[in-house]
């Protein structure tokens, strides 16, 4: 045993660079395969590569999905530092990497706090393979890009250098550390606090707390300029407490009961303990350390404790990290000294063994459960199911142009993000910028809509939950017909639900159609569905001509009539089945793409939809029965367990019966 501790010991560098090196790897491996799948559609990658894509053609912090700079959005300086690594390769999988790169970096840091503080040499290695473990190091990795990661590496060699009483190394890692966003100067300003706390000369309290403040006054100064409401948009997250500012700050002391049952939610207090998890609390022996994160973690519990939870997933965690890996490293410290006089310390150093056993099965445990490594191998497991749904998505971002500026839905702007001009359909549909009430188009020069329509049952959820869009929600599928209308949009290419509209499109290809009656339903089939709505039939389309033949697609159209004003927006389940009625395939479509939905339904006309469902390669050859149902749901947005943004449905309503078509779909 002995022996292989010195053996640990001698080569601890090699060690922690094989460990640094290996998460680096496999990280961003697994971030690729994520790009490949699709998997970064939560906007944030896509805002990041266009910023950095026209950054690199001369124009800075220029992006589109956002009107204006990126500026507006955070005061980010870091953005020109960085740009030289994006250079050589200006794509979203560079940024991937970079952020990979400095997580795995970020070890480094740790592991030389952690030697200038505990006696045993072991410890370091542990806690910077803790690091590399942890479960919300890998959400930052796996969620999206963004810049705090960065913020991370710079606070803890700020605090190495703060340790090391190295002032001028450590005001210059804290101001690389403020360059990137205009919140980590919360972080900044309280290593004034615990310069205080720990006496330090006066220019260790006073230095980091003037530069701070300044900074953060002059960050909201430049981004209020940039935005188009004139305003720091993100304070639309504490709008509860008041519309300004100033009515934000009576209003939380005016009403003590109101703030204090906010911030003891049970979601607060559910995102505070499980922080503290991977940690086993041993943060909580030396607590003077947690300050450095206090201003964030009020940041996110004001912020909204209905959404508290569903940071440890994101990347919102950044800026708690450093903090927490830096009281664990002194609780340790503390635990392990042999000169303990605390009744409870004497306890835990008595069984310290026992505890550092359950904080390895802590740390193993969390990085298993509050991590995306276990559901990243299922998915990886079960990636062929998605197949063809990938390469059918890569093949329309393929017929984009380099130059091209258009409109695109979630999953298709990170592809497409390196370019010029490029803007999320979701503005588009709710018709308003984000956070405010200004009315948003696209300009007028753009043409060109690329469109998962499956984004629409995103959108019926995302959408009513949202306090801020609710309001607008109903007018968002006038908003897309009009646009389609007032520009003239006809369908270039189609399959299953990806949508190319274009103005030289195909003028006989009709997404849906409505008129008082259809005279050719080559399959009539008349049902009852709960006295809601009536299917009338179906009819195969074959007068069509596509420029998608090797995909194997059921070109149908579906008949379908109201038998009354219908208050809920209903959606088509797909499912085929094989002869022993076993479900083989299936999936859930926008009825009428979405665009005109049942609630808009008028009694005296029958609703004719046209769809080209794409049946999998993998089905084995047989006949199979094409079952539909109409149904509507009541959800949320949540992240799968690759980080990527999925619908969770909480409620569930089935209009009966369910519809099989007459004929066989052969295969």
């Amino acid at each position: 045993m002995t022996k292989i501790t010195n053996f640990f010991n001698k080569n601890q560098k090699k060690f922690l660079w094989f460990f640094i090196i290996f998460y680096f790897i496999a990280f961003s491996l697994i971030c690729i395969w994520k790009y490949y799948q699709f998997g970064y559609n939560g906007l944030d990658l896509a805002i990041f590569n266009q910023v950095f894509y026209n950054s690199a053609q001369g124009n800075l912090f220029q992006f589109t999905i956002h009107p204006g700079l990126y500026l507006g959005d955070h005061f980010a300086l870091i953005i020109p530092l960085l740009l030289p690594f994006y250079l050589p390769f200006q794509h979203p999988i560079n940024l991937l990497i970079l952020q990979s790169l400095i997580l795995a970096l970020s070890a480094w840091p740790i592991f030389l706090i952690a030697k200038n503080v505990l006696s045993a040499k072991v410890w370091p290695l542990i806690i910077a393979l803790a690091w590399l473990l942890n479960p919300f190091v890998h959400n930052i990795n796996l969620f999206e890009f963004h810049l705090l990661p960065f913020a991370i590496f710079f606070l803890l060699f700020t605090f190495y250098f703060y340790q090391k009483k190295n002032f001028l190394a450590f005001l210059l890692f804290g101001v690389l550390a403020l360059l990137v966003r205009e919140d980590v100067s919360l972080v900044f300003f309280m290593f004034s606090i615990l310069a205080l706390f720990e006496r330090r000369k006066l220019k260790w309290i006073l230095a980091p707390a003037l530069v701070s403040i300044l900074w953060f006054l002059m960050a909201i100064k430049f981004t209020s300029y940039f935005t188009p409401s004139g305003n720091y948009k993100f304070l639309y997250y504490y709008s509860w407490l008041g519309q300004s500012p100033s009515e934000m700050f009576i209003n939380f002391f005016a009403y003590p009961l109101n703030t204090l049952k906010h911030v003891f939610s049970f979601n607060n207090i559910l995102f505070t303990l499980t922080m503290l998890l991977p940690f086993t609390f041993l943060n909580l022996i030396k607590s003077r350390y947690l300050l450095l994160a206090l201003p964030i973690f009020l940041q996110i519990i004001l912020g909204g404790s209905s959404n508290s939870t569903i940071a440890l997933k994101l990347h919102y965690t950044s800026l708690f990290l450093p903090a927490l890996f830096i009281s664990l490293i002194y609780g340790l410290k503390q635990l392990l000294s042999p000169d303990n006089n605390k009744r409870h310390l004497i306890f835990l150093n008595k069984y310290k063994k026992l505890v550092i056993i359950i904080l390895t099965v802590a740390t193993v445990y969390t990085c298993l459960t509050l991590g995306p490594v276990v559901p990243l191998v299922k998915a990886i497991a079960n990636a062929d199911n998605l197949q063809e749904f990938n390469q059918l998505r890569s093949e329309f971002v393929k017929t984009i142009s380099k130059n091209e500026s258009l409109v695109a839905t979630y999953d298709f702007l990170t592809p497409l993000s390196g370019r010029e001009k490029v803007y999320s359909h979701h503005y588009t549909f709710i018709g308003k910028m984000q956070f405010t009430d200004i009315n948003y188009q696209p300009p007028e020069d753009v043409e060109t809509f690329l469109v998962n329509y499956d984004d629409l049952l995103t959108y019926a959820v995302q959408f009513p939950n949202s306090s801020q869009w609710q309001a607008y929600y109903k007018e968002g599928d006038n908003n897309l017909r009009k646009l389609i209308q007032e520009r003239n949009l006809k369908v270039n290419k189609i399959a299953d639900s990806y949508v190319l509209l274009t103005k030289n499109g195909n003028p006989d290809i009709n997404l849906f159609q409505k008129e008082k009656q259809f005279s050719n339903i080559k399959n009539k089939q008349i049902t009852n569905i709960d006295n809601k709505i009536e299917f009338l039939g179906w009819s195969p389309i074959t007068n069509y001509s596509l420029p998608i033949t090797h995909y194997q697609l059921l070109p149908i159209s579906l008949y379908f009539k109201a038998l009354n004003e219908l208050d809920e927006n209903y959606q088509l389940k797909l499912s085929v089945k094989n002869k022993n009625g076993q479900i083989v395939h299936s999936k859930l479509y926008p009825l009428a793409y979405g665009l005109y939905p049942t609630s808009d339904w008028q009694t005296n006309e029958v609703i004719k939809i046209n769809y080209w469902f794409l049946m999998p390669e993998k089905l084995p050859k047989d006949d199979y029965i094409i079952e539909l149902e109409l149904l509507s749901y009541k959800g949320y947005l949540t992240l799968d367990g690759i980080r990527s943004t999925v619908i969770k449905i909480t409620k569930e309503e089935v209009l009966k019966p369910s519809i099989q078509l007459t004929n066989y779909f052969h295969h």
